[in-house]
């Protein structure tokens, strides 16, 4: 018994048709984001959005566990809470961008002030985006391209 492999087309209205093999492709998913957040309510919020977005979250409490997660592993952008338990988040940008110089750092904090802001773009970060986060600034934020500096 072999299958043929036909290119069948489906109505979408308007008179158009597309192949079946175009309905059953897959987007690709969008890069790998390491979410650093030590409030895990607030981390699980951003790897629901993030996955309904098409990233695939890495999701860590500290800076501590960020670095050993992706040690081996490569990162496309990172969201990075300021204030961490432990070694600050602050510290982590650096190590990150010299790690991952083409990857998107978003430093976030809940002191969101242009001092706080400048802190973070001068330690490597892309972006800095103030605490509560708006998914919309997010977005914008993760698709945006590398463009720091350092």
């Amino acid at each position: 018994m072999s299958i043929i492999n036909e290119e069948l087309p489906i109505a979408t209205g308007r008179g158009r048709t597309r192949k079946v093999e175009d309905e059953l492709r897959l987007e690709p998913a969008r890069g790998t984001v390491l979410i650093v957040e030590d409030d895990p309510a607030h981390r699980e919020l951003l790897v629901e959005l993030l996955s309904q977005w098409g990233y695939a979250p890495l999701p860590v409490g500290s800076a501590e566990e960020a670095e050993f997660a992706v040690r081996n592993k490569p990162m496309d952008a990172a969201v990075v809470d300021v204030f961490l338990p432990g070694r600050s988040g602050t510290n982590l940008m650096t190590r990150l961008r010299e790690k991952f110089p083409e990857a998107v750092l978003i430093g976030v904090s809940a002191m969101s002030d242009a001092s706080m802001a400048r802190k973070c773009k001068g330690l490597g970060a892309d972006l800095f985006i103030g605490k509560p986060l708006s998914p919309e600034k997010l977005a914008r934020a993760l698709q945006s391209k590398h463009r720091s500096w350092h």
